[in-house]
């Protein structure tokens, strides 16, 4: 991280954008701390109060177990002469039990032939999560047609053998954006077309992936810094949250793209393809080793679990499992030894948990479970040992350049990421102390970690050697207010989303995503507030 948080090296970051193109308004002008629609007074005058989970907004009421879903086939690479298609077709829990109850229609409405295979259920009901649909078409080059995919009765026409995947064929296959954010196949989601209150912040992110400079897929592997790394913060996972939210085949393409190199270029597989870690860790590693923390934050746990969920790829599903193997059987030497790994920093914590709940989500064993329950454990524990609600860790210990004198802090962008990898949990067990953690981190966030303008977060909390009272660190904040929204979630108090906007203002205005590194932190964290927001506001 070097000097992030100081703002001189802020404003390096700006000349860069300036250079490229990529970067927010309020960035350029230095006014990220002007208050937008109440600003500050908007925070403090909505003080979210306390509620008992069972009222969560995203339990809703009773779900539609049969319907339809638009289907759109591109013929983006080619002609295709009774190509293979294939997609995964997500459902949202407790609407498909039985996979023989899909069904396609062509754009005459005639039933085709097809295969289905389920890819995964939700753990906490049993029901469906994503099934492979896989078929022939032929269209003309650059054609597309309207199809209809059918849930809830049985299919009268099944392909007469098996159909492997072909997610990289001449069509692509996508299904309506709105099906995608029904469907939380990467948590809930709010569609592009259907974002008017952060309009902008889709406009940029658009925007900059296509000019950024250096462009994004001339970066490779960086095991130095992060800076230059091309998919650290979980690329793939941003780039698909990209697809789900706008679903057409230019986005799909994109995120295959980084998905597919990310597995041929970072992943390191280890006996034989039982467990996979980033390349960057030293050679000879075994889980009797700590991993290497540079490593735990390059292991893409969440983007491959999209990838498989959404085309079916196998290769992808390998790679969930091995590096979630990985995670589960180093966790030993993780506590071992003269400190916990996991709690030298929130990050270590939030990417084990990001991996082993992607693993649990496909092999919801009994032994894959205890592992992702020891590590919620592990971070109600850590929350209970100190009384700010932060994460309280030594601040010297992981970054000695930004802090010299720390040793009862926290950092508000990692813990960010520990509540994200937290509610991939609550999802999969549904397990109740996740949502006072999730509380009490927001309460902390609102009250403690805030600058002292209220325009954005420290870049450390409880440095004695260098407080932070900056906000020109504000672009952080679209990293860090998905925990507003997931605190509206799990408590029904929609007063968080009052703090969350009024955040999310300032930091859309800050808004930087000239690099990367950059775009993907924004580009995996903001949605998700999005979504969260949609379900108790009106977007």
């Amino acid at each position: 991280m070097g000097t992030r948080g100081k703002g001189r090296a802020r404003w390096a970051l700006v000349l860069i954008a300036l250079a490229s193109g990529c970067t927010g308004d309020a960035a350029i002008d230095g006014d990220a701390s002007t208050p937008r629609d109440g600003g500050i007074s908007s925070i403090d005058g909505a003080r979210p109060s306390e509620h008992d989970a069972s009222t969560s907004p995203i339990d809703g009421g009773p779900v539609a177990t049969a319907g339809e879903i638009a289907l759109t086939l591109r013929a983006d690479r080619g002609a295709a002469s009774d190509a293979v298609v294939s997609l995964g077709v997500p459902f949202a829990p407790g609407v498909l039990r039985d996979a023989s109850h899909v069904r396609v229609l062509d754009a005459s409405g005639t039933e085709r032939e097809i295969h289905v295979a389920e890819l995964a259920r939700w753990p906490l009901d049993g029901s469906i999560r994503s099934v492979l649909v896989a078929f022939r078409a032929t269209l003309a080059a650059n054609a597309e047609e309207r199809w209809t995919i059918e849930h809830g009765a049985p299919r009268t026409r099944t392909a007469p053998a098996a159909i492997a995947p072909a997610p990289d064929g001449p069509v692509a296959a996508t299904l309506d954006p709105e099906h995608y954010a029904r469907s939380r196949v990467s948590g809930p989601h709010l569609t592009i077309a259907a974002n008017d209150r952060f309009e902008s912040f889709d406009d940029e992110l658009e925007s900059c992936l296509g000019s950024m400079s250096p462009a994004y897929e001339t970066y490779g592997v960086s095991c130095a810094g992060t800076n230059a790394h091309r998919t650290y913060y979980d690329g793939p996972h941003a780039l698909w949250q990209r697809f789900v939210r706008g679903a057409d085949a230019a986005r799909y393409r994109r995120a295959r793209l980084e998905s597919t190199w990310y597995r041929d270029n970072e992943l390191e597989w280890i006996a034989g393809r039982a467990m996979a870690v980033q390349v960057c860790q030293a050679d000879g590693w075994t889980p009797s080793q700590k991993l290497d923390w540079g490593v735990m934050r390059r292991m893409t746990g969440q983007g491959m679990l999209d990838d498989y969920l959404l085309t079916g790829d196998p290769a992808a599903r390998e790679a969930v499992i091995a590096m979630g193997e990985a995670f589960v059987r180093s966790l030993p030497a993780q506590r071992g030894g003269r400190e916990n790994s996991l709690r030298v920093t929130e990050r270590n914590l939030a990417w084990t948990i990001m991996g082993v709940a992607s693993y649990y989500a496909l092999d919801p064993r009994d032994e894959v479970r205890a592992a992702l329950v020891s590590l919620i454990d592990e971070a109600v524990d850590w929350q209970s040992d100190g009384t700010s609600g932060a994460f309280e860790h030594d601040l010297v210990r992981p970054d000695p350049e930004e802090c010299s004198d720390g040793p009862a802090g926290g950092s508000p962008f990692m813990t960010s990421l520990l509540v994200d990898g937290l509610m991939d949990a609550h999802a999969l067990t549904g397990d109740a102390r996740i949502a006072d953690v999730v509380r009490r981190a927001a309460e902390w966030l609102r009250d403690d970690a805030v600058t002292s303008d209220g325009a954005a977060f420290r870049y450390l909390w409880g440095c004695a050697s260098d407080d932070y009272d900056d906000s020109s660190t504000a672009d952080l904040n679209l990293l860090i207010v998905h925990v507003f929204g997931a605190a509206y979630v799990l408590t029904g108090d929609a007063a968080w989303l009052d703090v969350g906007d009024a955040f999310a203002d300032h930091g859309v205005d800050a808004m930087y995503v000239g690099r990367p590194k950059q775009w993907n932190q924004s580009g995996r964290a903001f949605p998700r507030y999005l979504g969260y927001r949609a379900l108790g506001r009106a977007p």
